[in-house]
């Protein structure tokens, strides 16, 4: 009776040893992402885009690069405000976006992957849960604010503004985004898309920068 129990107890240890074992190793399966990686190309040509339309229409001072429109003085000075919200918003965008000493708390989380040669199932399931934290109340969210605001009293630059700001918001609703499980690869993708999204704000800022100093001239 003895033995048989020894021999149960036993069994039920490897069995138990197994199981572990077996999850350990799903948890820590590794994919190959280095040839994925290769991605961050596009994105780095979207910041250096950012950065070189914001360069070209904007002014610095002591504290903040891109502070507002340079030399900008327009009638409608509640459409000249609501741009250079914008350009605040492009701004802070484009910081959280290249901010290699993390200022901002779990800002752009997929970053950190662009020079490793892979991920674990663990690690990628926790790039997943931060991506949406940062989705939930992050960069984008900053955007979301202009559907309430003045903007312009002129209805047809309210629209015009409106329609732009309103494509980054919405584009939380696309179904990559929606996706809370997704590939490694997915998830770089979404960053993509997102920093093209602000790089699409940037050109309407010169859009509108240029028509309108062009008007007033």
């Amino acid at each position: 009776m003895k033995k048989e129990l020894v021999l149960i107890i036993s069994g039920f240890i490897i069995g138990l040893g197994v199981i572990l074992i077996s999850q350990f190793y799903k948890d820590n399966k590794s994919e190959k992402i280095l040839t994925i990686n290769e991605l961050f190309t596009i994105y780095d040509q979207n910041i250096q885009d950012i950065k070189n339309n914001m360069e070209m229409i904007t002014e610095s001072n002591e504290d903040f690069d891109w502070w507002i429109l340079k030399d900008f003085n327009i009638e409608d000075k509640d459409y000249e405000t609501s741009l250079n919200s914008l350009v605040a918003d492009v701004r802070m965008a484009y910081l959280e976006y290249t901010d290699e000493e993390q200022m901002y708390t779990n800002s752009n989380p997929i970053r950190k992957y662009r020079e490793k040669e892979y991920i674990t199932k663990k690690q990628l399931e926790k790039l997943n849960l931060d991506m949406k934290e940062e989705m939930l109340s992050g960069n984008i969210n900053r955007f979301n604010k202009y559907s309430t605001l003045l903007i312009s009293k002129d209805e047809e630059l309210r629209n015009i503004f409106l329609n732009q700001t309103e494509k980054i918001t919405k584009m939380k609703q696309l179904s990559i985004f929606t996706n809370t499980n997704s590939t490694y690869s997915e998830l770089l993708f979404k960053k993509i898309i997102e920093v093209s999204y602000v790089k699409d704000i940037s050109e309407f800022l010169i859009k509108e920068y240029n028509r309108l100093k062009y008007l007033e001239n």
